[in-house]
């Protein structure tokens, strides 16, 4: 049946062509509306269907769609004619969601409940349209998914999705992307043989982000007030070097949970503002003094320094668990406090920080994942410029790192003295 795999490039759209023939252990085809991502979606699970095979000689593959309906209407009813137009018998067990075919089986799941996702040692492992689901559910789901592809020497796991945000696909090929990783983008243009008016319809009816997502394939912020607007992975993340020639200088946050600290260095040409690392510690339990922690974690990491901390302004209250504020912690390990009677107000700090982006101001070290991911996913509650902090593992870096832009590179200069900007 060699002649079921013939491949000829000239058949397929460069973003297809190469999903198809990576050989990397998780490949994502990050696409627009049209651009043919279900259809090469189909044939990545045929050839991997009739390759990968285990020990036993057969294929054993999971597919996973959001529900079973749009696993019905994408890909059953189009796998099944893929399947008569090769010459190859099935059989399809509509209860158990399940093709068998002389070659092996293909389960079908989907990603509304991932705990019923179970299965053994697999050769390969397709998700489709998968940002469409639940940070959460994606999160088990691929989870679950990692932990059976040892069915194989060359498993692999494949993902087709327009991207919803900064969702689960960017978490994979972007937050945590390494060498086994390959992202492909796919434009709705790619596709040549779409007419013209769905190219219009598009343009008319999304606006420039959604566009960008829904056309382009790309990863923007899709909720509406994003905090951080002017913030842009390519152009404001590098590899950042600490220069013991210049101050440590130290934006904190004083949330126990975690106790952040990101630190940067100003230099006189640009970037002038220049993050080398973030620091998150965790509470230890009753009697855990954090701030003397972070305070010995900062002194031990750059020796020898002149250091100046950005802290929160409430940090000047008596600690719980301490003779001294968390403030007074900080001036009695020789690192001079920056900071005001009561915090500036939150849109001036954010502004700030927009601003220094705008200009190239800032550059931050690749290795500060919590940061970048502030600066990407932190949003506005709906109509007002207050941040949003619903969810409890964003705000704490970029809430640090907004102290000691404010201080330092404010868009209004601040008068010391006052308690007001």
């Amino acid at each position: 049946m060699n002649s079921n795999l013939t491949l000829h490039k000239k058949d397929y759209f460069p973003h297809q062509w190469s999903f198809l023939t990576s050989k990397k252990p998780i490949t994502g085809l990050i696409a627009g509306f049209g651009s043919g991502k279900t259809h090469i979606f189909l044939r990545k699970v045929f050839i991997s269907h009739i390759t990968k095979k285990n020990s036993k000689g057969v294929s054993n593959g999971w597919i996973i769609y959001p529900t079973y309906d749009l696993a019905e209407e994408l890909f059953v009813n189009p796998f099944k004619e893929l399947l008569e137009a090769k010459g190859i018998y099935y059989q399809y067990n509509i209860a158990k969601h399940k093709f068998t075919t002389p070659y092996g089986t293909i389960k079908i799941y989907q990603l509304q409940k991932p705990q019923r996702i179970i299965g053994a040692e697999l050769n390969y492992i397709g998700f489709d349209e998968f940002d469409v689901e639940s940070y959460k559910n994606c999160d088990i789901a691929f989870k679950k998914a990692i932990g059976r592809m040892r069915g194989a020497e060359d498993c692999q796991m494949f993902i087709v999705s327009t991207p919803e945000g900064y969702h689960y696909c960017h978490k994979i090929f972007v937050e945590d992307n390494n060498d086994d990783r390959l992202l492909i983008h796919g434009k709705t243009r790619d596709n040549t043989y779409l007419p013209e008016n769905y190219i219009k319809l598009l343009e008319s009816n999304y606006d420039e982000k959604m566009l960008q997502a829904y056309m382009e394939g790309q990863f923007v912020n899709l909720s509406r007030g994003a905090t951080y607007y002017a913030f842009n992975r390519e152009q404001h993340t590098g590899e950042v070097s600490y220069n013991s020639r210049l101050p440590i200088r130290i934006g904190m946050d004083w949330n126990v949970d975690p106790l952040s600290a990101v630190i940067f260095q100003v230099y006189k040409q640009k970037p002038f503002i220049r993050v080398v690392k973030e620091i998150a510690l965790y509470h230890r339990g009753e009697g855990d003094l954090m701030t003397q922690r972070m305070c010995d974690e900062i002194r031990r990491m750059y020796p020898n320094q002149v250091y100046y901390a950005y802290p929160d302004a409430t940090g000047s209250s008596r600690h719980s668990s301490a003779q001294y504020s968390d403030i007074d912690i900080v001036r009695r390990n020789g690192i001079r406090v920056m900071v005001k009677h009561i915090n500036p107000r939150v849109v001036n700090r954010v502004n700030a920080v927009n601003n220094n982006l705008s200009k190239d101001n800032i550059i931050i070290d690749k290795s500060c994942k919590m940061l970048i991911g502030d600066l990407e996913k932190v949003t506005n509650k709906e109509g007002s410029r207050d941040i949003d902090k619903s969810n409890k593992e964003l705000t704490h870096m970029s809430d640090a790192f907004g102290y000691g832009v404010d201080w330092e590179f404010p868009v209004v200069k601040p008068v010391i003295g006052t308690q007001d900007r």
